[in-house]
């Protein structure tokens, strides 16, 4: 086994470990707040989210990659770093707290002036522990990192399930995510601070490339953000927070596989890619080697909700949510086009080119955003029909750009990708087919659900034993050698 397959699989272990842990807590999560909150709730905060995971953009500088790309830092360096992120922290948060009257008024909704000032607590917590998660994963120490990543996600879901089963709707939310937050900054410092304390040291001259890297960096990230959320803004805009509550529920549905299975690989992919940044024969065959196991996994996971769609969202959110199911459906193709799109990023850093992963994603946001703005007033269908346009467009010309940059093997990257895809997308049609044969029996939606889902899962492992026998041979093997 090559050294790049050994650091690879010694981290997709551990990261696996904590994304099973977090999507079953996470889909707990869901079930049980749809049932005790209202849609208007998960709109309201779905715009929290926008302003918290846009202001994080800001929150580290943009050095995070670049403590991970470059592989020489010093002590001094990383404590001038480490301080930085802290006055970039606060700074944010006081920005978030006195911007609440504006997004209030952005989105039309006075009730948002009163909530935006409890997210300000995120940024004066988060950068106690911000860079020794990245140093974390620059070790490749992704059994420390998993570990933390589950008890604060336990933790935060805790929290906002208990508050939502006292009746304090939109704030439970609010909770969970400060919780969240603030637990996995409080252990990650607390194991930094115990193994190599930060120096009471500032010097803004050697951190000089840091920050070069940095601004493109943190640039790329943010208007990548705006793009990703650009939807949820529109939406929220005009459309009001019961659409985008509803909006949201499907969005975060498809997103399960894409938020929790690619960090498996994407968070491991980073820094190995970058101890291989020079070697464009091993990136060109990890790049398709990841592709094609993330497409095995993930794609039969998407369209396998795209089928039971009709059944499995109001099992999983009870009634009230029926709207959201054809939104679910269209969404689904974004989220396997996201799949294969997420490991583009770890490819561009890792070769330092945070300029053309800036560039590219500024062309990409002004592209949603005016296709966004031109559909909003149809309906959330139409812009989810958008989203998917725009992103086919970007996973196309993005194969051209990884040619360029890595010699990437078109040809052959298609070829590992389209086995997997035939065997899902067949799977899929006998699964929504047996829908349409069982449902008039009048079953209950449980059953109904779980039969579609062992059906499903034993036609796809029938199709890979028979047709991509190897694919499960070789993970195994390399599983009991690891």
């Amino acid at each position: 086994m090559s050294q790049f397959s050994k650091q690879m699989l010694g981290g997709m272990k551990w990261t696996s470990m904590s994304m099973v842990v977090n999507t079953v807590v996470q889909l707990v999560q869901f079930a049980i707040l749809a049932r005790l909150l209202s849609p208007a709730d998960f709109g309201l905060m779905s715009m929290l989210l926008v302003i918290i995971v846009f202001s994080q953009v800001f929150s580290d500088v943009g050095v995070s990659s670049a403590l991970i790309h470059f592989q020489d830092a010093s002590r001094k360096q990383l404590s001038t770093l480490y301080w930085l992120n802290i006055i970039a922290g606060w700074t944010i948060s006081v920005l978030v707290y006195l911007s609440s009257p504006l997004i209030a008024n952005f989105y039309q909704e006075p009730r948002l002036e009163q909530y935006v000032p409890y997210i300000a607590i995120i940024f004066l917590v988060t950068p106690f522990g911000q860079q020794f998660q990245f140093l974390l994963q620059k070790k490749l120490r992704f059994n420390t990192l998993a570990k933390i990543e589950i008890a604060s996600i336990v933790t935060g879901s805790t929290s906002a399930i208990l508050l939502a089963f006292l009746g304090h709707g939109v704030m439970s939310l609010i909770v969970g995510q400060i919780v969240t937050n603030s637990v996995k900054s409080i252990l990650n410092a607390v194991r930094g601070w115990k193994e190599a304390p930060p120096l009471l040291y500032f010097n803004f001259k050697e951190v000089k490339h840091f920050l070069s890297f940095g601004v493109f960096e943190m640039g790329s990230r943010s208007v990548n953000y705006v793009s990703s959320n650009m939807d949820y803004l529109l939406i929220g805009r005009y459309l009001g927070p019961e659409a985008l509550g509803i909006y949201t529920l499907a969005y975060q549905l498809i997103t399960i596989p894409v938020t929790k299975i690619n960090p498996i690989v994407t968070k491991v992919a980073f820094p190995v890619f970058s101890k291989n940044q020079h070697d464009h024969p091993t990136l060109q065959k990890g790049f398709t080697q990841i592709s094609q196991l993330l497409s095995y996994v993930t794609v039969p996971m998407l369209i396998g909700l795209m089928a039971t769609a009709d059944v499995l969202v109001p099992v999983i959110f009870g009634n009230g949510w029926e709207a959201s199911i054809p939104v679910v459906q269209v969404l689904a193709v974004l989220g396997i086009l996201r799949v294969l799109m997420n490991l583009n990023g770890s490819i561009l850093l890792a070769k330092g080119k945070a300029n053309i992963a800036f560039f590219w994603d500024l062309g990409i946001a002004i592209l949603n955003g005016i296709s966004f703005y031109l559909v909003v007033d149809k309906g959330v269908l139409a812009v989810g029909g958008a989203y998917v346009l725009i992103s086919t467009l970007n996973f196309i010309v993005g194969r051209f750009l990884l040619r360029y940059l890595i010699s990437l093997n078109i040809n052959e990257y298609l070829t590992a990708i389209a086995k997997p895809f035939l065997l899902s997308i067949v799977m899929g049609i006998l699964v929504y087919g047996l829908y349409f044969l069982v449902n008039p029996l009048s079953i209950s939606n449980i059953l109904l659900l779980g039969l579609l889902i062992a059906i499903g899962i034993l036609i796809y492992l029938i199709e890979v034993r028979l047709f991509a026998p190897v694919i499960i041979k070789t993970i195994i093997k390399k599983l009991k050698r690891k």
